[in-house]
């Protein structure tokens, strides 16, 4: 979808073999984002939100597909555009420290969607809710090394699935696998 200078994409997410697992659906364009102030994060919102309600069942549908929810499109029941086994709802920062946003991450895996956290940390606010993840998304570019062995060690012992981001190099693809 383009509008204007805004776009929302597919971008694979593959498996150490580079067989595709799913699709992670980003927004990009003006100020590329919705973790700014809250009128970027509702035209965001907006606009996603447009674009799904015109191609969830064509394009998006058997498919598992990762997707960012802000407080707005949890609050406007996006998550409900795809049947609960086409989606994950991926949640940054802004909506973990939400209270609300987090009920209603609680109310969609209770549905049966399964949930990521974008750019896991080692802060009390990830941990302490760590057995809401389904998924941990590790940045490879800003986690130190040590970092990254904790998380994967952590989130390996209580049966979470980790995903590599950011890996744009062939240093980065090496250090991976």
């Amino acid at each position: 979808m383009t509008n204007g200078n805004k776009y929302v994409v597919r971008q694979p997410i593959k498996d150490l073999q580079g067989i595709a697992l799913g699709y992670e659906i980003r927004y990009t364009g003006e100020n590329s984002g919705y973790a700014g102030d809250a009128g970027q994060d509702f035209m965001a919102a907006d606009a996603i939100y447009n674009f799904l309600t015109q191609t969830t069942d064509k394009s998006l549908s058997g498919a598992l597909n990762f997707m960012t929810f802000t407080v707005n499109l949890l609050m406007k029941h996006t998550p409900r555009l795809f049947r609960p086994e086409d989606l994950v709802i991926q949640v940054d920062d802004n909506v973990i420290i939400h209270p609300l946003a987090m009920r209603f991450v609680e109310k969609y895996a209770a549905e049966g969607y399964k949930v990521a956290a974008n750019e896991f940390q080692f802060l009390p606010r990830y941990v302490s809710n760590l057995d809401r993840f389904d998924y941990i998304k590790i940045n490879f570019r800003t986690t130190t090394d040590s970092g990254m062995r904790n998380i994967i060690e952590m989130a390996h012992e209580m049966g979470k699935k980790c995903i590599a981001t950011n890996i744009d190099t062939e240093e980065l693809y090496q250090k991976a696998h």
